[in-house]
């Protein structure tokens, strides 16, 4: 088990007229408790209904809420709308400011998405993450919505300070194209880790994903599964990669900037791919459980 302190918006999807929990930083917060991890998400929240349903959704995934998350305000809401290929985009109602937020000593710290871009809770992620403690290791994925930026400058320079300030970033082909237009998976990926990552990786939805260190180049596929929906794929995907950093040797590889084991590399890229595949085959973002996991990956190896 290992202390994670996940810092970012939360909110409600809604499909339907239904409400589902949601959000990229609390749903990698619920899918690294679902995997046995010691989790703190660190957001806002209201004490309304929606609330409340974000509220029991993380006691169920045994994830903590930090102290202050939860005030008198309204939630964070986002419409969902799927298309003709189940692919889903959002229309969003925002009150995120992490006025709170506070570093902590746990062993992993990650943020992502709308919070880590926009003020002012992007000042108070930085102010974190420049704050880390030695031997903390940082994650960021910038789950870009494009739609919520005002300015672009502005927010990519807020995206590559906080890849300077990490030492694993997970980033979508989409969101590639969308920061370095024209260019490359390679240049992306190369650009990143010189900005200060110690891994970069690039997801492909249904093509798999690609990783970058400073020594080493590792790809692999995505499951061959039934897509339901990707609502949390990405997500997934992230939780099962810092689950299985720590799983291995590669956390404290990656944090003192040591040679990193190509195979080790290779082998948390699969369980990433794993969790992503087990989300996009069910409704909604519900990434798999350890047990589920260990079920599926014990199976693949027969």
């Amino acid at each position: 088990m290992v202390s994670i302190q996940v810092a970012g918006e939360a909110l409600v999807d809604i499909v339907n007229s239904v409400a589902h929990p949601g959000g990229s930083p609390l749903n990698v917060a619920v899918g690294l408790g679902r995997l046995g991890h010691e989790v703190t998400l660190a957001t806002d929240l209201g004490t309304d209904v929606h609330g409340e349903l974000i509220a029991e959704h993380l006691r169920g995934s045994k994830v903590r809420l930090a102290e202050g998350s939860q005030a008198d305000a309204p939630t964070s809401t986002a419409t969902v709308v799927l298309d003709s290929s189940s692919n889903a985009s959002y229309e969003f109602e925002l009150n995120c400011a992490l006025q709170h937020l506070s570093a902590s000593d746990a062993k992993l710290l990650h943020t992502g998405s709308i919070a880590a871009f926009r003020s002012p809770s992007a000042e108070k992620i930085l102010e974190v993450f420049a704050a880390s403690p030695q031997g903390q290791l940082r994650s960021y994925d910038p789950n870009l919505r494009p739609a919520l930026v005002e300015d672009r400058a502005q927010a990519l320079g807020t995206i590559e300070k906080l890849c300077s300030l990490s030492h694993v970033v997970k980033l979508s082909d989409e969101d590639a194209m969308w920061l370095y237009p024209g260019w490359d998976t390679d240049r992306v990926l190369e650009h990143i880790l010189g900005l200060g990552a110690s891994l970069a990786v690039m997801t492909f939805g249904a093509r798999g994903a690609e990783a970058h260190t400073r020594g080493c180049e590792v790809a692999v596929p995505s499951l061959s599964v039934a897509t339901v929906d990707t609502v949390g794929a990405g997500d997934a995907f992230m939780a099962g990669l810092l689950h299985a950093i720590f799983a291995s040797n590669l956390a404290q590889s990656l944090i003192n900037g040591r040679k990193i084991d190509r195979a080790e590399l290779e082998a948390a890229l699969q369980i990433a791919a794993a969790c992503a595949g087990m989300t996009v085959a069910r409704t909604g973002a519900n990434p798999p459980s350890l047990s589920e996991l260990d079920e599926f990956m014990a199976a693949a190896e027969r």
